[in-house]
């Protein structure tokens, strides 16, 4: 097997975290404490190298950099048209976090959208998209993707052997990454919702979904085709999907000022669904319907006692959005703060919601003081954290080293 096949690798695309370890790869060595230029010129010839672990090293170096030159920037273009999925992904990374850096290049990226590869077009667009207003002229470019048919299937092998995880859509499906750039590139972009709006009949699940996204993102450009979106949350089987819509249609509520009756009933009707991530997805999108949701805050209550987390956690993050509406059920949020019996992840998540329920929130900081003793580092956090946005944790601060020295002074070991 190659070296980089055997190198422990975790990864998340979109915001892609690489964790690649090798002994015979170690940044450190190579960047260590050398001057900057370089260490930057040094990163940037690994680049060129036919070992894709070097290559992703030398990109972690510019994403923690910030910034790089011309020359090295050549060389990360160069890279979304790589064969491997993890050196397109992290080429993508570095030349949207370095907009200003990236600019100079932009019409270069733009030539990869007519690349046969579908790996490097998907990268090209993750990378305009980015650059949001600074691709506005590419956006006709863009659009064109939304009817390639193909999907990059060069992570297959390694999805399948568990090696790395399964890349996101808009990094293997061009219509997929066309339908999530367009919406970021603002008036140019929307222009072509009319097109996004045909892939609501794609028979991919993950182009529907991008479809539905794209379409809520769209403003008012897209909220004209919300008898569309309704359509396909009617005939749609796919949970991901129905979600996806769901939210589309709140974001649309949002772009036009209020949801339509049809909306806010066809997303009231998902709360009744067997799929967690179809009831998570539906009180996600209630709280984004302003007041007009308000008279429904009991369906959002009743999630809280719902069996899946997801669901428990989703209804925490919809009341907080409802203001006034939601905060009156800060108790509820409090006690499963409390609820040893919970999951660490929705205690974690209520003590954030809390944090965001103003005066009624801040009635419950004594009881949020009493888990920074809890035996959950998550939830010792998630209380700190709210006591902070409280403006009251350098006070618990004090009182909980207080207690721990006397603690130490006055408890026989």
């Amino acid at each position: 097997k190659p070296s980089w096949l055997k190198a422990r690798q975790s990864v998340k695309f979109g915001v892609l975290e690489l964790n690649l370890n090798s002994s015979n790869h170690q940044q450190e060595s190579k960047a260590g404490n050398k001057p900057a230029a370089m260490a930057a010129a040094e990163m940037s010839k690994m680049l060129a190298s036919e070992d894709p672990l070097s290559k992703v090293e030398a990109l972690q170096y510019f994403q923690s950099a910030g910034s790089f030159d011309a020359d090295s920037g050549f060389n990360i273009c160069q890279c979304l048209a790589d064969s491997d999925m993890l050196v397109r992904g992290a080429a993508a990374q570095v030349l949207a976090a370095a907009a200003g850096d990236t600019m100079p290049m932009v019409g270069k990226v733009a030539q990869l959208l007519a690349s046969g590869d579908c790996g490097a077009k998907c990268a090209a667009a993750e990378v305009l998209g980015a650059l949001a207003s600074g691709a506005e002229p590419h956006a006709e470019a863009i659009a064109a993707l939304l009817s390639e048919d193909g999907e990059d299937a060069s992570a297959a092998m390694l999805v399948s052997g568990c090696v790395a995880p399964r890349p996101k859509a808009s990094m293997r499906i061009p219509k997929c990454a066309a339908a999530e750039a367009l919406p970021k590139l603002g008036a140019p972009g929307r222009a072509f919702a009319a097109a996004v709006a045909k892939l609501l009949n794609d028979k991919l699940p993950e182009v529907r979904c991008a479809a539905v996204a794209s379409l809520g993102a769209m403003g008012q450009e897209g909220a004209a085709h919300e008898d569309d979106v309704l359509r396909t949350l009617l005939a749609e089987k796919d949970p991901l999907v129905i979600a996806a819509a769901a939210s589309s249609l709140a974001e649309m509520s949002r772009a036009l000022g209020a949801p339509s009756d049809a909306s806010l009933q066809a997303v009231l009707k998902l709360f009744g669904s067997q799929h967690p991530s179809v009831r998570s997805g539906a009180a996600r999108a209630l709280g984004a319907m302003g007041d007009a949701a308000v008279p429904h805050t009991g369906k959002l209550v009743k999630c809280l006692s719902d069996r899946s987390p997801q669901v428990k956690i989703a209804a925490m993050s919809a009341l907080t959005e409802l203001g006034p509406a939601g905060q009156v059920y800060a108790a509820d949020l409090a006690r499963l703060a409390h609820d040893d019996w919970q999951l660490t992840s929705v205690r974690a998540a209520s003590l954030d919601a809390l944090a965001c329920m103003g005066d009624r929130g801040a009635a419950f900081e004594e009881d949020i003081a009493d888990l920074l003793g809890d035996e959950e580092e998550e939830v010792r956090v998630a209380a700190a954290r709210a006591l902070e946005h409280f403006g009251s944790w350098p006070g618990w601060k004090a009182e909980e080293e207080e207690a721990v020295q006397w603690k130490a002074a006055n408890v026989n070991p």
